[in-house]
């Protein structure tokens, strides 16, 4: 009988302990988040770098029944609390059309307008009551502010096609603003065969005259700086280019349209919402530093994240055939990364694909790229 009792008295302790003890149950590469789950609640520390300039962070109690909701179902719910959408901007400030945009925002007395009427694909990004703001649908560093006043119908997050008239572009800071003849829904996708924003980042020892030759089996679509023959720039050791004008940049930037045929036969099939996390493990063992993975993952993310899946093949013999890099002189190191990728409906079965990446030594050069492809 004492023996029963001990045992009903051991299992019962077992039973609250289980019920009330966390234990650590998962973490995240986004940022540091971390969980502790006992069967009645869980504890998340937050941590989520969620963009460039917004982490999520603190530490919240779910109870019961909510302690089984996944990360991405929480992180969604905390950020609307704070009047976020997902990729951690502030709802309110970027819908405000009962306010007037008054800030300067390109000097059109030291620019020239463009000659002709632009059409471009935008998604909204913030609503004013005198003009909007938007991001091109094809990936570009671009911003665009549209002046109009924009139907009540159109909201933020939306994809519409612009006719821009009386066109300022400022290279400088990578912003174009114009009035809109024309505003219509947009229908645009991406083009399976484009090459999307491949950046290229020299890192010499001492400050170096540094030329880049691209041969891209394709046509070249956009360069920033201006591709002419190459590139030629100084290089110091954090990066910063510089080019015959004194004007600086963080990276050579350019986009092309080829006909390469890319590999899936290994790579990840990868939850959308489990993506970012995803991202950061990968492209640490490709070699990518936390600031260049960083703007990576910013700029794929908001693509990919939305999707059920994501099939994912990094490149290397189909992406370096397709676009020859050369450099002179000649670097000591060379890290090439180009993401192929696909959304998915569902799972798919692939075998998975082995990372890896060479030491970082002397002369250092990194470039990263994606596309999205169609599904097979």
């Amino acid at each position: 009988m004492k023996k029963r009792k001990k045992i009903l008295l051991i299992a019962l302790v077992v039973l609250i302990a289980v019920l009330v003890v966390p234990i650590p149950s998962g973490s995240y590469k986004d940022g540091g988040t971390r969980e502790f789950t006992a069967l009645t609640y869980k504890i998340v520390r937050w941590n989520a770098m969620v963009n460039a300039d917004y982490t999520y962070s603190g530490t919240k109690i779910y109870s019961f029944p909510h302690n089984f909701r996944d990360y991405s179902a929480l992180l969604a719910e905390a950020l609307a609390a704070e009047g976020r959408d997902s990729s951690g901007r502030l709802i309110a400030e970027r819908t405000r059309r009962d306010v007037e945009y008054t800030d300067p925002y390109i000097d059109t007395a030291a620019l020239t307008p463009e000659e002709h009427d632009m059409d471009i694909d935008l998604y909204i990004t913030s609503i004013y009551k005198n003009c909007f703001f938007g991001e091109a649908v094809i990936p570009l560093p671009n911003e665009y502010k549209v002046n109009c006043v924009l139907p009540e119908d159109y909201c933020v997050g939306d994809k519409v096609h612009v006719t821009l008239t009386n066109a300022y572009y400022d290279q400088k800071n990578f912003r174009m603003e114009g009035d809109a003849a024309a505003v219509t829904v947009s229908d645009f996708e991406l083009d399976p065969n484009m090459d999307y924003k491949p950046v290229i980042y020299l890192y010499p020892e001492t400050p170096t005259d540094v030329t880049v030759q691209l041969a891209l089996d394709g046509q070249l679509t956009c360069t920033y700086p201006a591709y002419r023959n190459g590139w030629q720039v100084t290089a110091a050791p954090d990066g910063t280019l510089t080019d015959s004008d004194g004007q600086t940049y963080n990276y050579l930037y350019w986009e092309g349209l080829t006909d390469a045929d890319y590999d899936f036969s290994a790579g990840f099939c990868v939850k959308g919402s489990d993506t970012a996390a995803f991202l950061e493990t990968a492209l640490a063992r490709l070699g990518l530093t936390r600031r260049e993975a960083n703007e990576f993952i910013v700029y794929w993310l908001p693509q990919m994240q939305e999707n059920p899946y994501n099939v994912i093949a990094f490149q290397s013999d189909a992406y370096a055939d397709a676009a020859k890099l050369s450099v002179s002189p000649s670097p000591d190191t060379l890290i090439r990364v180009f993401m192929a990728w696909h959304a998915a409906d569902a799972p798919v079965e692939i075998a998975p694909q082995s990372l890896s990446a060479p030491t970082r030594s002397g002369f250092t050069v990194v470039e990263w790229g994606g596309t999205q492809t169609h599904a097979n």
